[in-house]
């Protein structure tokens, strides 16, 4: 990766570093995770948790995989659109997810105790810049066809273990919110794709 690219794509490049750094306190100080995770059961007495989940994991595999969405498909989207257009997607898509969650968690019964990932963020980046531009190819593949794969795997999952996935609807609200706002930029810049 180049200094160039990096420059070029700043803002996928910044909320990169504050998902590592964050991820970084968390398994340093494993006490901040009251701070920054999201518990269904307390979203009264923690509300700022409902924005902070979206910056925070505790497991590697699970930051590797939203951080390599978000620079696949977030320095697409920042490319085509700008730093603006990708920040309120991933806070936005990341927002609308969490308030998913509390709701979900007391459907299923969940007391499985607090949430971390960007995950709503991360998939609803990808389907933006999906949406966006949809015949693009990324990874070999169609843009459009990685985010139909994102879902479906999303949904197996979340159908298969409910209490494991329980970030399952969050997701998938993420997904939506990325394709409806990627949707409404395309249909802004004259229905082509930017």
């Amino acid at each position: 990766m180049t200094a160039n690219r990096m420059l070029s794509t700043p803002a996928a490049w910044s909320l990169l570093l504050v998902n590592v750094i964050i991820f970084a306190a968390l398994n340093l100080s494993p006490g901040l995770a009251d701070v920054f995770l999201l518990d269904p059961g307390r979203i009264m007495e923690r509300p700022w948790s409902l924005f902070t989940v979206f910056f925070s994991h505790e497991l590697l595999i699970h930051i590797a995989l939203n951080m390599f969405l978000l620079l696949v498909f977030g320095t697409r989207l920042e490319k085509a659109a700008d730093a603006r257009v990708l920040f309120s997607v991933y806070v936005l898509c990341g927002f609308l997810g969490s308030l998913t969650i509390p709701a979900y968690a007391s459907v299923i019964g969940y007391a499985g105790g607090p949430i971390a990932g960007a995950s709503a963020s991360a998939f609803g980046v990808a389907a933006a810049c999906a949406a966006l531009q949809p015949d693009a190819v990324v990874l070999k593949s169609k843009a459009k066809h990685w985010i139909v794969a994102l879902f479906i795997v999303n949904a197996l999952l979340t159908v298969q273990n409910p209490h494991v996935s329980v970030g399952g609807p969050a997701h998938a609200v993420g997904i939506a919110a990325g394709a409806v706002f990627g949707y409404a930029l395309r249909k802004k810049s004259g229905g082509r794709t930017v």
